[in-house]
């Protein structure tokens, strides 16, 4: 165990999970910078054991901000939310081999146009139309999930559209983000996507990044609504950025 731990692909997926779960769990799209990670690292694995095992990271990077954000999460309603959602990503990841990557950037996009636009509209939405939009976040979050946090905050800003709020929706969307995770991995296991070399240094360090970034999320709540606000739409543009650099020509 130990010798696969210190080999030079496992410290590089340590300090790179640590990084990674950092950035998503304070601004959201990390898949957009782990992908590439895995890629070069493990060339012959296919993609669906990139993503698989990416997810079991994502559910690490979870528990360490759960740790750090429980008090602030509201977890009546968060399992609510996410029980229909976990059921059809099942559905979504059954099929992940199917979903073509350039999907990927517009995908982002419109959970940032979403996510925006949620707001405004909240006091339109009908309880259809919201478990209505859950299941499709679910169904997205098992097909592959990128960008998945930015659809979660869309999706929560409905029931809490205040700028200021905007810190508690980041911290309940991960706690939602960690349950339809768990879902989607069960789905990976079934299909034998997850490596032990893998997974085990990856999560490893993005444990350590959601510990570290759930601190963060906490000292946000204390921010202004102004403050918050930028910082949301900065995490936006940070996710576009990156998305289309890694699938370029789409931009």
């Amino acid at each position: 165990m130990m010798d696969l731990l210190m080999s030079t692909d496992s410290l590089i997926l340590l300090g790179a999970g640590v990084f990674v779960a950092v950035f998503g769990t304070i601004i959201g799209g990390s898949q957009f910078v782990a992908v590439p990670i895995f890629q070069i690292l493990f060339p012959g694995a296919s993609f669906g054991a990139i993503i698989g095992n990416f997810k079991v990271g994502s559910f690490f990077r979870g528990v360490g901000s759960t740790i750090s954000t429980y008090k602030q999460i509201e977890w009546k309603q968060s399992f609510l939310l996410a029980l229909p959602p976990m059921l059809v990503s099942i559905i979504g990841a059954s099929f992940i081999s199917k979903l073509d990557q350039k999907w990927l950037f517009p995908a982002i996009v419109f959970a940032v146009i979403l996510a925006e636009m949620a707001p405004r509209y909240a006091k339109r939405f009908s309880k259809h139309h919201f478990w209505g939009a859950s299941l499709f976040t679910g169904l997205y979050a098992g097909f592959l999930g990128a960008g998945i946090g930015v659809l979660l905050v869309a999706l929560l800003r409905v029931t809490h559209p205040k700028d200021d709020q905007i810190a508690i929706v980041k911290i309940q969307a991960r706690f939602v983000e960690l349950l339809l995770v768990f879902s989607t991995i069960a789905a990976h296991f079934y299909h034998g996507n997850l490596l032990l070399k893998i997974w085990l240094p990856w999560s490893i360090g993005t444990f350590v990044g959601g510990v570290l970034g759930g601190e963060f999320l906490k000292k946000m709540i204390h921010f202004s609504g102004d403050s918050q606000k930028i910082i949301l739409r900065v995490s936006f543009a940070v996710a576009i950025v990156v998305a289309g650099i890694k699938f370029g020509g789409i931009i």
